[in-house]
């Protein structure tokens, strides 16, 4: 006697639009990249004072999202200062002080101490989305984020 087999039905499952996992996923990392900087904003201020190389810049677009309304808006200076420090310590590039070890086959390994890393950028674009950029220095984040140094202030 032959067993009859049950056939299953494929079930449909709604997904997400592909939009609005991205948004999701830019969202968050742009979270973690913040909290990391946050973290480490406390040594951009002195490592620029030492340096003497404190520059001051200016916003030329909107591109902070108002946490209550959800709008675009252009970034307050102290807004703009926080990115600019957070920026200065993460893109350096530290050349001083790198511990170099050779391994018993020859091999040479650079300890570059937490410096060399990208910076993960997310700027909103009029559709409701948000452009990313991976930069690795000051300058290319400012360009991304539109900001100029502002010659005004000395």
């Amino acid at each position: 006697m032959k067993k009859s087999r049950s056939v299953k039905k494929a079930v449909s499952t709604r997904r997400g639009s592909g939009k609005s996992r991205l948004a999701i996923l830019v969202m968050a990392l742009a979270a973690v990249a913040l909290v990391f900087a946050s973290l480490t904003a406390g040594t951009s201020v002195s490592a620029q004072a030492a340096q003497g190389k404190a520059k001051k810049f200016k916003a030329t677009r909107a591109f902070v999202v108002d946490k209550q309304s959800g709008e675009v808006r252009m970034p307050t200076q102290a807004e703009v200062d926080e990115i600019v420090q957070n920026l200065s310590a993460l893109g350096q590039k530290p050349s001083e002080g790198l511990v170099q070890q050779t391994a018993a086959n020859g091999a040479v390994s650079l300890d570059l101490d937490g410096g060399f890393g990208g910076i993960v950028l997310a700027s909103p674009k009029g559709d409701g989305t948000f452009e990313t950029r991976c930069v690795f220095t000051l300058e290319e984040g400012a360009a991304f984020l539109g900001l100029v140094e502002d010659d005004s202030v000395q």
